[in-house]
């Protein structure tokens, strides 16, 4: 019996408790040994704000605090603060408690969350929500919280407007009739944002857009058409329809998944390629005064009428009847196929791509020669390059892999050229390029030079190098030395 507890987990916990005790009889110590006795201050007539904190049993901010608003008169001497003891004295002749009074003025002007949980029928976690997505402000009056009414009435009337429940779908409603899941249906308006509204728990989908992607209406908008309609009525292809509308700067806009497409633009668009031949820059000219025209003729308050585009020109009369191939200063797609070595395609992308001005002659397309020579001269090599290599020989040759030839003809820049699709490498710069030192090989020796001629190390090369300070010249990534340096070091050793 050498211990009154039972196990070591017993003496354990005995012994953290005793530590636990004693550390708690040690800070009650320090603080009673830290906090000053009102002895200290006895009877002065002018107190410290320290002084007063202790009077008051209040912090020291809280004395400064009072100090600026006026409660407690003081003085300061330069770097010293003091307070007369009759003027805190005074403070007290007249004691008068006062309930910390809000502004009861603006009361009418805001809503409390409460309010507004009550007069919408909302959850608080609904209510936080639009207040943030509408960034109402918040007036902060003591721990209370309100919000402006007039914001608030703007933002949260729609929740108790009264519906039309012919115009909106149930999730319930559309999961019977298009045989969806509740899941399929949540995607479906979230993907398509399709307005819906909220009461309290319950979701109404818009009737007439849901039926519109669904098939099962008609457009909602008569003015504008979709990618699907110009398809269907022009025979176009989608990417036919996106260059009309980027290159002739055609009004559109986003609604959900789907691009609506200004009617009346587009189809003064496709009558006027149809019927003649215009440039694109004065096509688009011609759009922006139309609309330009518009604009002033609404502002008149004139009668409303069908803007006519004026008709284009077309460039086959009868004196070029016999030569419809050509337009001077144009130039067609064969032309520059053949003049810069490319494919067809290539050449219509590329001036799809920079917009290129053209004309329409007889069915055929002609482009501006002097734009057509800024957009393709990279193709038409200036330099006397009369090598070449394919992709094939270089990676053959050298053993690259296709990434290792792409990613070595770029870093060092290789002249190339492209013909009909098939991409060139300059010979003569890819061979310097994979053959370092070649510029300095009368002169300099590369370390493996070294190394194979007198038969060392690559370490021992560089100790001569470094010892002997050898002069050298840097080629890329790659050092060379002088010949005659490393010659005489050599010749001398063995000496």
């Amino acid at each position: 019996m050498t211990t009154l507890y039972c196990s070591k987990s017993c003496t354990g916990k005995a012994y953290k408790a005793k530590q636990k005790k004693k550390m708690k009889e040690e800070s009650e110590r320090e603080q009673q040994s830290s906090v000053p006795s009102l002895g200290c201050i006895g009877e002065k007539p002018y107190l410290t704000p320290y002084d007063v904190s202790i009077l008051l049993e209040v912090s020291l901010a809280t004395v400064y605090r009072y100090m600026a608003q006026g409660v407690i008169k003081a003085y300061k001497f330069k770097q010293r603060t003091r307070i007369r003891r009759i003027d805190l004295d005074a403070i007290f002749e007249d004691p008068t408690y006062k309930k910390r009074a809000y502004h009861k003025n603006k009361i009418s002007e805001v809503y409390t969350m409460k309010e507004i949980m009550e007069k919408y029928q909302i959850t608080k976690r609904t209510a936080m929500r639009r207040i943030e997505r509408f960034d109402i402000p918040k007036i902060y009056e003591g721990r209370n919280v309100t919000y402006p009414k007039a914001s608030i009435d703007k933002y949260f009337e729609e929740l108790i407007e009264e519906i039309r429940y012919e115009d909106y779908y149930t999730p319930e409603q559309m999961m019977e009739k298009f045989n969806m899941s509740r899941g399929a249906v949540i995607s479906f308006a979230q993907r398509h944002k399709i307005p819906r509204i909220n009461r309290h728990h319950d979701v109404f989908y818009s009737k007439p857009h849901v039926d519109s992607l669904k098939g099962y209406g008609e457009a909602i908008d008569p003015l504008y058409y979709t990618y699907k309609e110009v398809m269907e009525k022009y025979g176009f292809s989608k990417d036919q329809v996106s260059y009309y509308l980027h290159t002739y700067n055609i009004d559109r806009f986003k609604r959900g998944s789907f691009t609506m497409i200004n009617r009346k633009d587009f189809d003064k668009v496709i009558k006027e390629r149809m019927n003649g031949s215009v440039s694109i820059a004065e096509l688009n000219s011609r759009i922006e005064d139309a609309r330009e025209l518009g604009a002033e003729m609404e502002q008149k308050e004139s009668p409303s009428e069908d803007l006519e585009v004026i008709p284009c020109v077309d460039l086959a009369d009868e004196d070029d009847s016999k030569q419809y191939g050509k337009v001077e200063g144009y130039i067609n797609a064969e032309e520059i196929s053949e003049r810069y070595k490319q494919s067809k395609k290539w050449v219509h992308y590329l001036t799809r791509k920079k917009k290129v001005p053209r004309v329409q002659k007889a069915g055929i397309l002609f482009y501006d020669e002097k734009v057509v020579d800024e957009v393709f001269r990279k193709y038409s090599s200036t330099e006397s390059i009369t090598e070449w290599y394919t992709t094939d020989d270089i990676e053959e040759k050298y053993n690259m892999t296709p990434v290792a030839r792409r990613s070595f003809t770029h870093r060092h820049n290789i002249p190339t050229k492209k013909e009909y699709g098939i991409t060139y490498y300059s010979k003569l710069h890819v061979d310097f390029a994979r053959n370092p030192g070649l510029q300095y090989a009368e002169d300099y020796y590369m370390v493996e030079q070294i190394m194979e001629k007198y038969h060392v190390d690559r370490e021992t090369v560089y100790g001569i190098v470094r010892y002997k300070k050898i002069p050298s010249v840097k080629d890329g990534q790659f050092s060379l030395y002088l010949k005659s340096a490393i010659d005489k070091f050599f010749t001398s050793k063995k000496e």
